[in-house]
């Protein structure tokens, strides 16, 4: 479990060091934020300092249903209210977070969840191609690829676990999904037809 801790920990620093970047907009923001706080619980349960299971399956899952398409709602339209101003961001993301709690935590339909996240990794992996953004696209190749990994229970033995997979793919591929330093909506905005 140890493993998990420390990736927990350097996907939670990933996200943390993107959530603070005060050029992004408040729709990147506020989706990194909603990202750090599964892996910082993570952290805290898998390391033995604070177990907290129950709270960490929790924003997982608010994670998974609400974070990830915010990501891909920003990256396909980055002049769109749900990226630009907080109120519609956060109304977009309490409907997410509430259609992933009631769908797969209370219905316990879990593929709900995983379903949404893939999706939502495969649209900002299809926008980035044919963007030409090809960093950004290895990005979400990353997140994909740590992703299958951990449903396949793909791990190395005596090494890491399937959830490193995940947490080490979504780590390397949040840092380089995200939009280049400086005024996103600008960059982007030169890119688009």
């Amino acid at each position: 479990m140890l493993s998990l801790a420390l990736t927990d920990a350097a996907l939670a620093a990933a996200a943390t060091g993107l959530a603070l970047r005060s050029a992004y907009s408040v729709g990147y923001r506020l989706a990194f934020t909603l990202l750090v706080i599964p892996a910082l619980l993570g952290f805290l349960r898998f390391s033995g300092l604070y177990p907290l299971e129950t709270w960490h399956s929790f924003f997982t899952l608010l994670s998974a249903s609400a974070a990830l398409p915010m990501l891909a709602v920003c990256a396909v339209w980055p002049a769109s209210a749900v990226a630009q101003k907080k109120s519609f961001a956060l109304i977009f993301l309490g409907i997410a977070g509430l259609l992933g709690i009631v769908i797969a935590g209370l219905g316990e339909i879990r593929i709900y969840d995983k379903v949404i996240a893939l999706l939502s990794m495969a649209t900002m992996l299809w926008f980035f191609l044919r963007q030409g953004a090809g960093v950004r696209a290895v990005g979400a190749c990353f997140m994909l690829a740590g992703s299958v990994l951990f449903v396949m229970k793909v791990g190395v033995p005596g090494w890491i676990v399937p959830g490193d997979c995940l947490h080490i793919g979504m780590a390397l591929g949040l840092w380089f999904s995200a939009p280049p330093r400086g005024n996103t909506f600008v960059q982007v905005e030169k890119v688009l037809p």
